[in-house]
């Protein structure tokens, strides 16, 4: 019951997914496929038809599968078989299908119906039998006769149509079970009330009654026998006289008016203690189920069928493709099933196909035989291959020994060096005193005596001259037994010789060979010659040769290097030779991967030369010292392998052109980093010049139309503090200018510390807000300090500081003030209690035009400004700050102590005393417009005299002797200079003011050393320019 339930739950799940799968194509251009199986949904046969299709459907989205089961072991009565035919057409085919696969004989009774619903369409026939009949005796499970038959082939073209017949081999499989069953007299046929068991069994009783009379024959059919029944009727079957074939047991059961179908059975059936053959493979291959039988290739089979239903998809009509017959049949079994039933395998037919076999002996040990047989093999050829090879190798030896004994005696008498064997005369201590001649070659003959001249005669007496240093070095091969060569010159025949002396091994004889080195020597001569000019040429370029041993891992170099290589101080006079990993130690870390990678990939071969620059430490007067080398190197040598065994290559110390090229690509990026800097400098530029240049225009030209007073006062405001902002943006630009160009001045001056502090303290107090609740202070560690620095640096950069500081601080305080430090420096603060500047803003603070609050006034390049003046005095900047308490903004400067540290003498003039009256003042200004100007700030509280240019000015001075004049320095005819200096011929008392567009402090301080009181740039401010005059007034006039 379990297998059945298992059966109909596969079933479903497929009917599910061919739904969904037909579902999700709904509307699109989609090939439906109808698939009509005479049996249940649970039927395994049909199952082995239904699922492939299924599965080549779910793998194409443009194949749509629909299955219907027509149960016809259901259909009880006509009524029932009328309700199907309408049940089918009105709910299954609400569409249009490609194709139509009929499954069992008994299927096809629905082709008239199918054909007038959709004419001519293509349909596929997976039948049993290749024949129908009466439609009437198929749905009521009646065999056909005969005469009732008509040929499916003859159908084909009426209703195109194609079948594949899955063919039941009776007679095969009554001889497969009289072959396993040799004394079988009885078979037993296993069937229910379907059609094709009833055809099955008119056809094989037919068959038994014509072929095999002698066998009885026996139907069993689930119609009106029960399964417990059926294993009763089984048990009591002789196991040696009947065979059974079963088909299927499909039983119809009423549960609560519904008939319910009961399939695979066969499951529980083939448990029975009797073999059960079948003519189809379903329950074969499974252990301890049905033995087997005559069966067709079910999986050729099928792959037929998805291939013919792929063949009408693509357009070919069904009628055009021929009928398909499973004629490729063979016995399968079970070879469990056969063991169990005590039935022997060895019975069956050679083309058995087995289910379940063991493996044989050859499966079982394929492998570890093939493997064996080739390990035996290829030890067979080895062994005979090294006894040829042994043999061959003994030959060749034989043969050159033959050879070379035959070559020597040709070699000693041919060869072009002189031989001679001379026996050796020994003192009773042993040395060797004299030496008599034994033999001598060809070319000794030719070259000094015949040998019956000289065989048998001593070495003295042939040649007394050269006897004393033959004898030396014969004596050190004898007593240290191995050959000793020496050079000799002849001076007879003005010749050289190598000479080779070499004892016998029983030390009676010594063989003695001279080769002729005359033109060696020449050449030897001629090439030391050479090479003391390339070392020469070597020293010069700066160039070092070497070669690398990578066999003894040692590089030889030439002494005369420019990059010290080794520690040690024993070097030979031409050359060094120094362990490689010892040069190695000698490269910079950083450089040495990158070395020794291009090394290795030399040697490997994946480049044919090296060219890498890395830099050498060598220690000078124990310092380190870098120098930058250009190492070139190849190949010199391979060895039999093709491996390489020496580089031979040079290194050039290119310290000097390193450093070039250093320089050039910083001035690369120099100038590209300006030419940036510069664009987006005049983009910012662009951006704070019109924000306070509009405030200024706008207001300018709605001034003279406002007649409130208050409007008025409020618009002047306004102006009045975008002029100053847009001066003070002016000014930066300008100190950016000089910055950049590199021609800012510092001029350095001796002055007191704190008396420069306590004037920025009372300017900066002028800059208080009255509406804020600040104070500002100066706090003075020392009494007094005297210091030599750029007294005017250190102001402005007070001044930013403090600017900022008022600017962003509403309560509270600010606190200015140095500290002189042991290290030597000047550490200067401003502190406020102002707003903070958060941590991961401050990084940036100084960059130029960063803004961190957009809605105050500001340029963004004070900060910018003070970090460069501050670095240019060699001195550092930075900045504390917490959010909500304040900030804390310092510099260092270097301490250098004043060189006059006397107390500064102020030069006091002798005021001029004049009687009450109105002050003349005399303006010296060549532009109309600065005149103007002057005039309405001025003419209400002084008398105004005006010149024109500087010659003017001396002479109206001379003609009213004003008592205060402003002077300015660019005019025409005579400058502010000149004309200062005319009039200071005539006063030294009267107060002259210079007012001038040049703002530079280089400016201010070559206007004071050049008769001047005071100093006003352009653009005037009236208030500044109204305390000025005030302020000099008193201090050179005294009303009487």
């Amino acid at each position: 019951m379990r297998s059945i339930l298992k059966a109909i739950i596969i079933t479903l799940c497929l009917l599910v997914k061919t739904y969904l799968s037909y579902s999700e194509n709904t509307g699109t251009n989609i090939n439906h496929i109808l698939v009509l199986n005479a049996y249940s949904s649970s039927n395994p046969w049909s199952n082995s038809f239904i699922t492939p299709i299924v599965n080549m459907a779910s793998q194409n989205k443009q194949i749509g599968v629909y299955v219907e089961n027509l149960n016809m072991l259901t259909l009880q009565d006509a009524e029932a078989r009328k309700n199907l035919k309408k049940d089918i057409l009105s709910e299954v085919y609400s569409y249009s299908p490609k194709v139509i696969v009929l499954i069992g004989n008994a299927s096809f009774i629905l082709h008239d119906e199918l054909n007038r619903r959709w004419p001519d369409i293509p349909m596929i026939l997976c039948g049993e039998r290749d024949y129908t009949g009466p439609i009437d005796s198929i749905i009521q499970g009646h065999p056909l006769t005969e005469e009732e038959r008509i040929p499916i082939n003859s159908l084909q073209d009426k209703y195109n149509l194609t079948m594949m017949q899955a063919n039941i081999y009776m007679e095969e499989n009554l001889q497969l079970m009289k072959q396993l069953i040799p004394q079988m007299d009885k078979v037993i046929y296993i069937g229910d009330e379907t059609y094709i068991c009833q055809q099955n069994d008119y056809d094989l009783s037919k068959l038994i009654r014509e072929k095999y009379p002698e066998m009885g024959y026996e139907f069993i059919s689930a119609k009106n026998t029960s399964t417990d029944s059926l294993f009763s009727i089984l048990n009591q079957q002789d196991l040696q006289t009947t065979g059974i074939l079963f088909s299927s047991w499909l039983r119809a059961k009423d549960y609560n008016g519904n008939t319910v179908l009961i399939s695979n059975s066969h499951r529980i059936i083939a448990t029975s203690s009797m073999p059960l053959f079948s003519f189809r493979t379903v329950g074969v291959d499974e252990e301890g189920g049905i033995v087997g039988g005559y069966i067709y290739d079910e999986e050729k089979y099928v792959d037929r069928l998805l291939n013919t239903i792929k063949e009408i998809l693509n357009g070919k009509q069904a009628r055009d493709i021929p009928f398909y017959y499973a004629t490729d049949a063979a016995p399968r079994f079970n070879y469990q099933s056969l063991i169990q039933h005590n039935l022997s395998p060895e019975r069956c037919p050679e083309n058995t196909v087995f289910y379940n076999a063991p493996p044989t002996f050859w499966e079982q040990y394929e492998y570890i035989i093939i493997g064996s047989i080739c390990f035996i093999i290829v030890l067979l050829l080895s062994f005979q291959y090294h006894r040829l090879h042994v043999l061959e190798k003994m030959k060749r030896l034989q043969q050159k020994e033959l050879e070379t004994t035959t070559r020597y005696y040709s070699l000693i008498n041919n060869m072009p060096i002189l031989y001679m064997s001379e026996e050796l005369i020994k003192n009773k201590e042993g040395r060797i005193i004299d030496t008599k001649y034994t033999d001598v070659n060809k070319h000794f003959e030719n070259r000094f005596f015949k040998r019956n001249e000289i065989i048998g005669k001593s070495g003295s007496e042939m040649f007394p001259e050269s006897m004393p240093q033959f004898l030396y070095f014969m004596n050190i091969a004898l007593q240290e037994k191995r050959s000793i060569t020496f050079s000799y010159y002849y001076k007879e025949i003005d010749t050289f010789y190598d000479i080779v002396v070499n004892a016998t091994s029983d030390g009676r004889f010594m063989d003695v060979f001279c080769l002729n080195s005359t033109e060696l020597h020449h050449a030897q001569k001629q090439l030391r010659s050479i090479n003391h000019k390339l070392s020469m040429a070597l020293d010069i370029a700066n160039i070092v040769p070497w070669k690398w041993n990578l066999q003894t891992h040692t590089i030889l170099c030439d002494i005369n290097k420019p990059v010290e290589l080794s520690d040690n101080n024993k070097i030979n006079e031409e050359q060094m030779s120094v362990p490689d990993n010892q040069y190695f130690a000698k490269i910079y870390k950083e450089d040495l991967p990158k070395v020794k990678e291009a090394y290795a990939d030399l040697i490997a071969g994946r480049i044919q030369t090296v060219k890498e620059e890395y830099r050498v430490v060598n220690r000078v007067n124990g310092c380190k010292h870098i120098d930058w080398v250009e190492a070139r190197a190849a190949v010199e040598s391979y060895d039999e392998k093709g491996k390489p065994l020496t580089l031979v290559g040079s290194s050039l110390v290119i310290t000097e052109r390193k450093k070039m090229e250093t320089d050039l690509v910083s001035a690369k990026n120099r100038a590209e980093e300006s030419n940036r800097l510069k664009s987006a400098f005049l983009a910012n530029m662009s951006h704070e010049i019109r924000t306070p240049l509009n405030a200024i225009v706008g207001f300018s030209g709605i001034l003279a139309s406002t007649e409130a007073e208050e409007e008025k006062q409020e618009y002047v405001s306004i102006i009045d503090n975008n002029n100053t902002l847009l001066l003070q943006l002016i000014s930066d630009i300008l100190d950016l200018s000089k910055i950049e160009a590199g021609t800012m001045e510092f001029i350095d001056t001796d002055f007191e510390l704190n008396k420069v502090m306590t004037e920025l303290e009372s300017s900066l107090r002028l800059k208080l807000s009255p509406d804020k609740e600040v104070t500002l202070s100066f706090e003075p560690q020392l009494p007094e300090l005297y210091i030599h620095a750029e007294r005017n640096r250190i102001s402005q950069i007070i001044i930013n500081l403090a600017t900022n500081a008022i600017k962003f601080t509403n309560k509270g305080s600010i606190r200015f003030g140095y500290e002189k430090r042991d290290n030597g420096t000047l550490y200067f603060y401003v502190t406020d209690t102002g707003c903070g500047i958060p941590a991961e803003k401050q990084k940036d603070i100084f960059e130029r035009f960063v803004k961190l609050n957009n809605f105050a006034q500001g340029t963004g390049l004070g900060l910018s400004i003070c970090q460069t003046l501050v670095e240019h005095m060699g001195g550092e900047i930075g900045l504390k700050s917490q959010i909500n308490e304040g900030s804390t903004f310092w510099f260092t400067l270097p301490y250098v102590p004043a060189t006059n540290q006397h107390h500064e003498e102020e030069t006091k003039s002798e005021p001029i005393k004049i009687k009450k009256q109105k002050i003349t003042i005399l303006v010296a200004e060549d532009h109309e417009s600065n005149y103007h100007l002057i005039e309405s700030i001025l003419k209400k509280d002084y008398t105004l005299v005006h010149a024109w240019n500087g010659k003017e000015a001396v002479a109206l001075f001379k003609e009213y002797a004003p008592q205060l004049i402003l002077m300015d320095i660019n005019m025409p005819v005579m400058d502010g200079y000149e004309a200062t200096k005319e009039i200071r011929k005539y006063s030294t008392q009267v107060p002259i003011i210079a007012v001038t567009a040049f703002a530079y402090a280089s400016d201010e301080q070559k206007v004071m050393e050049n008769g001047f009181d005071a100093y006003m740039a352009k653009p005037i401010n009236a208030d500044q320019l109204k305390t000025q005059i005030t302020s000099m007034l008193r201090q050179h006039i005294i009303f009487m």
